[in-house]
């Protein structure tokens, strides 16, 4: 399961080690073997790393640029 979340200051990236100031957000995702896992250990990753997983994307919404750790396809409105 994905989580975006923001950081307190005393988060660290699980990818590139850089500590994620507060109030940048990040992303807690269960993993297992690098593979997305709900039975999976929680790792943290900045944005940055989010982007280079594929895990984050951006997207254009009412004119407006957003970022959306929301997997592709899921629709955000049921």
């Amino acid at each position: 399961m994905r989580r975006g979340c923001i950081s307190l200051g005393e988060i660290k990236c699980d990818e590139c080690q850089r500590l994620i100031p507060y109030p940048e957000r990040y992303l807690a995702v269960d993993e297992r073997d690098g593979v997305e896992d709900e039975e999976g250990d929680t790792k943290r990753y900045c944005i940055e790393c989010c982007l280079k997983k594929g895990y984050a994307q951006y997207k254009t919404e009412k004119g407006e640029q957003i970022l959306t750790f929301l997997e592709s396809g899921i629709s955000e409105h049921d």
